[in-house]
């Protein structure tokens, strides 16, 4: 049995005035077309009709990138805890509950602190981080001085190896030498021997 056709176009500017004007997201606008107009659609449904009729979801993007900006500088910078976030967020302009900016800082890879930060303990934690970076930049340095170190002894083991062939080579060229010296005397041996039948 085909699937039924869900017709948008009767909602386009609705939909246009949700996404545009009031920013609604993606599932917030399926969520009111199901409220409002008994509409159930999928995902797909709707991005491809949003694409049709040219209505644009770059300001959603937008706010999504601007509110994962400010939830990150909330976390590393101002280190509070979620209610807080959720308080600083709204006054901010961000409608968003707590399941929500837990969901989000779990995406950006962001733990929690147990408890909120009290006045005086945001600049030892900054010196902290300071000089955990600092020592993962050492432990760094420390690799690449032992990965040089140990390619030097590559190279000083290569030109080892250079050096004996050269020398092998040179007891050959020397060998080479003295055996057709030989092979030469030989011969002029040979033609004296054999001259005097000759004549």
């Amino acid at each position: 049995m085909p699937r039924l056709k869900i017709h948008l176009e009767p909602y386009t500017d609705q939909i246009r005035t949700w996404i545009e004007d009031e920013k609604l997201t993606h599932p917030e606008v399926i969520a009111r077309l199901a409220a409002l107009h008994n509409v159930k659609l999928e995902p797909r449904t709707l991005r491809t009709f949003l694409a049709e009729a040219n209505i644009s979801t770059a300001g959603a993007y937008a706010k999504a990138h601007d509110l994962n900006a400010r939830i990150t500088q909330l976390h590393y910078q101002v280190q509070c805890s979620d209610a807080e976030a959720l308080r600083i967020l709204a006054d901010d302009g961000f409608k968003v509950d707590k399941r929500r900016l837990q969901r989000m800082r779990l995406a950006l890879g962001l733990k929690q602190r147990a408890t909120a930060l009290k006045p005086g303990e945001e600049r030892p934690l900054q010196m902290r981080r300071e000089l955990r970076q600092a020592k993962r930049a050492e432990e760094r340095v420390e690799k690449m001085e032992s990965r040089l170190r140990a390619a030097s002894k590559r190279i000083d083991a290569v030109t080892t190896e250079l050096a004996s062939a050269e020398a092998a080579n040179r007891k050959l060229e020397e060998r080479l030498r003295a055996a057709e010296r030989e092979i030469e005397m030989l011969r002029m041996q040979g033609r004296g021997y054999y001259e005097p039948l000759l004549r």
